[in-house]
């Protein structure tokens, strides 16, 4: 069987090429990608922003139909199917597996063949996956927004890193989709957020998905906002997505005693942090990356069942023949959350 496939040869060097697909193995499952999401990490390889061997097919926010499985994949896995795949190796046998971080597996991290290109592989018009990385979506929700399962899952999976219980306040640091993914998520346990955003736009459309509270930090000491808004204790979470070293000092200073402050978005350089405000006040600091098996289950049972409104995201759909044109509206259009790749009939 051949697919279209988009592959990038080097920096800002890509194209659509046809392959042919090896023949389905007994664990596998042949899907057809519905839709794509055009992620950060896949425009920073393009741009030579992040160092990447080459050749790389990307595409990790996958949304497909089943076409077809091998004859060891569970029964309850129907053709038709509407799924998620989470295209990232958890052999089950390595270190970190057995320690509950598959999200570190040993296998994800091995090198392609040689003379093969490397990558998720979802810029494709079918895909092979293997069985575990294929997550079937309940419900009736439109098969696309399997497209956000992977961010949900990287942002559920942060979640469950911290101790939240409903009640709890938490700062958001920035509105853009995995902020607002935070926002959303954070709700829906039963969380006072509190959404930290230089932005108006942002700012306001964070309030209209129910943040408690926004606070332009150009404007205002957000740190004594949420110490006003908690009775004078600080957050007990403070989620950071964007801002760089001077807003994550300033993350410690928000954070309640004993409370937590996750890293989520990377910096890329070294900051210097207020290590006496970590020690006196007993904080938890600590980095999310990725998502493992039980959030990318938890995240498909969240949109599937439509837990969570996702129709207020803007998502832009844009064809795969089209892809400079989708990158152009995915780097200069801030207000579309999710630039969604889908093939021409």
């Amino acid at each position: 069987m051949k697919t279209r496939q988009i592959i990038f040869n080097g920096v800002n060097d890509w194209e659509i090429r046809t392959i042919d697909l090896p023949p389905l193995k007994e664990n596998e499952v042949l899907v057809k990608v519905e839709a794509c999401g055009l992620c950060t990490w896949e425009r920073d390889i393009l741009s030579g922003r992040e160092p990447a061997d080459f050749p790389f097919t990307g595409g990790h926010e996958i949304a497909a139909t089943v076409v077809e499985k091998g004859s060891n994949v569970d029964p309850d896995l129907k053709i038709g199917a509407k799924v998620a795949v989470a295209k990232w190796a958890r052999c089950n046998n390595c270190y970190e597996c057995r320690r509950g971080f598959d999200n570190h597996c040993r296998e994800a991290q091995r090198p392609a063949p040689a003379g093969q290109a490397w990558g998720p592989g979802g810029f494709s018009e079918y895909l092979i996956a293997k069985s575990y990385e294929v997550f079937p979506l309940p419900g009736n929700n439109p098969v696309h927004f399997a497209a956000l399962t992977e961010p949900m899952a990287c942002v559920t999976r942060s979640i469950r890193r911290v101790d939240l219980v409903a009640g709890d306040t938490a700062v958001v640091i920035g509105a853009g989709f995995m902020g607002l993914l935070f926002l959303k998520l954070l709700k829906l346990r039963g969380i006072k957020v509190v959404v930290v955003q230089r932005s108006a736009k942002r700012r306001e459309l964070a309030k209209q998905m129910g943040a408690d509270l926004v606070v332009d930090p150009t404007s205002q000491n957000w740190v004594e906002v949420i110490k006003d808004f908690t009775e004078g204790r600080g957050a007990q979470s403070i989620f950071y997505t964007a801002g760089g070293p001077e807003m994550l000092n300033q993350c410690l200073k928000g954070a309640a005693i004993g409370g937590y402050v996750l890293i989520y978005a990377p910096l890329f350089e070294t900051a210097c942090l207020d290590v006496d405000e970590i020690h006196f006040k007993e904080l938890v600091v600590l980095g999310s990356v990725r998502h493992d098996k039980e959030s990318v289950r938890e995240a498909t049972s969240i949109i599937g069942d439509g837990l969570i409104n996702l129709e207020d995201l803007n998502l832009e759909f844009c064809s795969f023949t089209d892809f400079d044109k989708a990158l152009e509206k995915a780097i200069n259009n801030r207000d579309i959350h999710r630039v969604l790749l889908t093939w021409d009939k």
